[in-house]
């Protein structure tokens, strides 16, 4: 399931839902100040949540609604929250209502009218935050863990099932930075599980695999715990390529990627790897 392209279901909860915008205003690198205002029962001037620019010391006021139904917000209603916002201290140059409602054509032509009025006022600028905007924010890399933390039951997570998982790689061997072999591979990893038991295939977790899809043949790898790094040797992959010297090449390419883990869930399918030519006389002289 590609969670991207994936329905988030809306929260119908008041205080988990604050919760929840507070923290996307929070992991945002736009802001270095994030606050909730006040608490339940106190006078809160139409602003539950308040923060500050990093690069600058303008503040923005934030109020949460969770609607019941997908109706439709009344000029009336929008009104009474602005006005209540303009009496907050400090003074705030934006004003958002973040809703659970979905985006709505009635509401935004309601919105853009009381920008005009605000404007010819020299108030704050307003928006409304649709739930749409809000499920495109937690789909978006800077709040990947909140997506997680909410929504976690929506998660098929291999860690935790001790599943494998693959990356399909496109790799351009080089020599002297000019091309020689092109390669289709599958690069992964076999978790370590809840069991302690070492038996059978259970002896395979907490190993790496590459596929070598274009004679496909596969073999596996170590990482070294303390570096993230793989722990990889041309032996150890012999059986996956016929070429000694792509087999060097290959752990060459993969001991030099930082963080093992992390290439295998980033996004990126492309790479490149050059080897000098020297380096690769030095090899054959070792043979």
């Amino acid at each position: 399931m590609d969670l991207r392209f994936t329905e988030i279901p809306k929260i119908t909860n008041d205080v988990l839902f604050e919760e929840l915008v507070k923290d996307i205003i929070t992991a945002d690198p736009s802001f270095d100040t994030v606050n909730l205002n006040g608490r339940k029962g106190q006078g809160q001037n139409g602003v539950d949540i308040y923060a500050r620019y990093s690069m600058n010391p303008k503040w923005i006021g934030i109020q949460c609604k969770v609607r019941s139904t997908n109706k439709s917000f009344t000029k009336k209603e929008l009104l009474k929250e602005i006005n209540s916002a303009q009496d907050f201290n400090p003074i705030i140059s934006e004003f958002y209502i973040y809703t659970t409602l979905s985006r709505d054509t009635n509401t935004q032509k309601h919105e853009r009218e009381l920008n005009v009025f605000l404007r010819k006022n020299n108030s704050f600028v307003f928006q409304i935050i649709f739930w749409d905007d809000i499920a495109d924010r937690l789909r978006q890399k800077f709040c990947e863990t909140l997506y997680y933390r909410y929504y976690h039951k929506y998660f098929k997570d291999n860690l935790v099932l001790g599943h494998s998982i693959g990356k399909l790689v496109n790799l351009d061997l080089q020599f002297d930075r000019k091309f020689d072999t092109h390669y289709e591979l599958i690069i992964g990893k076999i978790p370590l599980y809840k069991t302690e038991e070492s038996t059978q295939v259970n002896y395979y977790r907490g190993t790496y695999f590459i596929i070598n899809l274009n004679d496909k043949k596969m073999e596996t790898f170590l990482k070294d715990e303390d570096s993230n790094i793989a722990a990889c040797f041309p032996s150890d992959i012999e059986y996956a390529f016929n070429s000694r010297i792509d087999c060097y090449r290959i752990c060459e390419w993969l001991k030099s990627i930082v963080n093992i883990d992390d290439f295998i869930y980033d996004d990126n399918h492309d790479y490149q790897f050059s080897i000098t030519e020297k380096e690769r006389q030095d090899y054959f002289k070792d043979l």
